[in-house]
């Protein structure tokens, strides 16, 4: 009589529901899957797409600003990228003495190809000012902090958490993601 070799099926391992924060079973790290077994990193709820239409805006250190919507970004040259991700906050429950946030055990790193726009051609259509010195990230998710009265005080902490902070040198690096794992 044969015996039938069991098929694993990963899921991920919930450590929140609102908002999603959900880790990698780590065996599978090294193996290209969908992005259904990227580990998801939330500080808020996800923003509602029905009044927050997802867009892109270039405007500060540019001669003409502009927003950038989903069609628009698709129909612009793309480029792709293996590339592991890694929470910051991996591995949290092994820190001594405990700190605040999210208690990762080894999940939050995940690996994909990641799909966009390289920023050097949404800056280029926006006319780049040569005296920018950073580029900032600012994601569409909002919320109130809760739990910060439990770590030291510093400067106060935007909305959507600390933004994304680039040098210019680093411009022709930087793309702006609309897919990962080709899906």
């Amino acid at each position: 009589m044969s015996r039938r070799k069991r098929q694993v099926r990963p899921y991920l391992t919930t450590r929140s529901l609102q908002p999603e924060n959900q880790e990698t079973p780590i065996r599978f790290l090294k193996e290209e899957r969908s992005e259904f077994l990227f580990f998801r990193r939330n500080h808020f709820p996800y923003p509602d797409p029905d009044i927050q239409f997802p867009s892109l805006t270039v405007e500060g250190g540019v001669h003409c600003p502009r927003v950038f919507h989903p069609g628009e970004l698709l129909s612009m040259p793309a480029r792709s990228l293996k590339v592991v991700l890694e929470c910051s906050g991996n591995q949290r429950t092994r820190f001594y003495p405990p700190v605040f946030g999210e208690q990762w055990e080894e999940g939050a790193i995940s690996q994909g190809i990641w799909s966009g726009v390289p920023l050097s051609v949404l800056l280029e259509r926006t006319g780049w000012a040569k005296e920018a010195k950073e580029v900032v990230f600012e994601g569409m998710d909002r919320g109130k902090r809760t739990g910060m009265d439990r770590i030291p005080k510093g400067p106060p902490i935007p909305p959507n958490g600390p933004p994304t902070r680039q040098k210019p040198s680093k411009f022709t690096k930087l793309t702006c993601i609309w897919r990962i794992n080709r899906h």
